[in-house]
């Protein structure tokens, strides 16, 4: 029995979102507090990263909601873009979700930076087009406005001008997101950026993460206004959780080839780096997170299932954000912590060098998760008046 005829025969309610909102959006200004004393005191007093490991674990929610928003888009353009009917029932949430969670990545890497001003001020009047950090935060920039009229596009019930909104930013934000390597590799530190499988390897986890995302928050969705679900959403709920699976196939081909890096220099092009992730340090992050959650976990339950259950793909989805995010933190800082002049027998050279988050990167991270959270119970809100009217 699918769960579209378990739903049903619950009494549908309506509930008052306004008390989880405003709850979690005061959780999140205190954790964003944090950013903003950071700013007039400075990041060096507040920061735990240093000149050898200066990217902290702020790039990791900027990659992860900046590649989550990727794979939201692509997922909604199935049914926008490409006429799949399928998945037009899940399109104004999806939308949605995509603008709340790239608005989140920039505002963690705007609070990573100490003058982010500068940005927006240096990108209009002095723009660099030889640099990849200025066509990144351009090509980013201009995906949020083009999904945002997408989105009120689909409001206004307006579908062609919504379409043609929906082709320009997924075209933005694919050129944005393979390219997202060649960025992160301008640091010259021995992580994994440079690997050949790169770009194809952000653009199946973007989707990936895009799937779960939907699997989880349209069950959410569902649990916290009290609606039933019709059969149009369980169709679409089943066939993002077969596009799930089929994702998750393939990132463990990739996990697979990080593992064979990890214990034979001959598959990477950064064995130092792969060994600490995979056998040294690290190696609680990658086998439980990368691997059991990211992969494995969510990978049994449907197929224990057979990707009918809504309950379960919601769970397997969260198992797999999660995991996600943990893949996220280790591949921006692994690589940080190899010594670059290891190879010379430096005198007082450690091994390895050391990182850990200071409680105001902590806190401006939670900040930022529970401002999309946040920003997900106002889309709730949003959604529920237009479907009413």
């Amino acid at each position: 029995m699918s769960f579209y005829h378990k739903a049903n025969t619950l009494p549908a309610t309506s509930r008052n979102l306004m008390p989880i909102f405003v709850g979690l959006a005061l959780i999140s200004v205190i954790g964003l507090s944090f950013g903003v004393h950071s700013m007039v005191v400075g990041h060096d007093h507040t920061f735990g990263t240093t000149k050898e490991v200066p990217w902290g674990i702020l790039i990791s929610p900027y990659v992860f909601f900046a590649c989550l928003s990727t794979g939201l888009c692509i997922v909604s353009s199935l049914g926008q873009v490409f006429g799949i009917g399928v998945f037009q029932s899940i399109i104004p949430r999806t939308v949605f979700l995509a603008i709340v969670t790239m608005a989140t990545g920039l505002m963690c890497i705007t609070l990573e930076l100490e003058s982010p001003w500068r940005v927006g001020f240096n990108a209009l009047f002095s723009p660099h087009p030889s640099s990849n950090i200025w066509w990144k935060t351009t090509i980013y920039s201009l995906y949020l406005i083009f999904m945002v009229f997408n989105f009120l596009s689909l409001m206004l019930k307006k579908k062609k001008r919504a379409k043609i909104f929906a082709i320009i930013a997924l075209v933005t934000v694919t050129m944005g997101n393979l390219n997202m390597n060649s960025d992160m590799a301008l640091l010259g530190a021995r992580g994994f950026w440079s690997e050949n499988y790169m770009p194809l390897y952000f653009l199946s986890l973007s989707t990936l993460t895009g799937c779960s995302a939907i699997l989880l928050f349209s069950w959410l969705g569902k649990m916290i206004t009290g609606k039933t679900v019709d059969i149009e959403d369980d169709k679409a709920m089943q066939a993002t959780g077969k596009l799930f699976m089929l994702l998750l196939l393939g990132i463990l081909y990739f996990t697979g080839v990080k593992i064979m890096g990890g214990f034979s220099p001959r598959f990477t092009k950064n064995p130092e780096a792969m060994y600490l992730l995979v056998q040294d340090g690290f190696a609680f992050n990658f086998w439980l997170g990368e691997v059991g959650l990211a992969v494995l976990f969510p990978l049994a339950l449907l197929l224990m299932t057979r990707g009918k259950n809504l309950n379960i793909l919601a769970l397997a989805g969260l198992s797999c954000l999660t995991g996600v995010f943990v893949l996220f933190y280790d591949l921006v800082i692994v690589g940080q912590l190899i010594p670059h002049y290891y190879q010379y027998n430096v005198v007082d050279l450690p091994k390895y060098y050391s990182y850990s988050p200071s409680l105001h990167e902590i806190m401006i991270t939670t900040g930022a998760i529970f401002f999309f959270l946040a920003a997900f119970i106002l889309g709730e809100m949003i959604l529920k008046k237009f479907s009413v009217d």
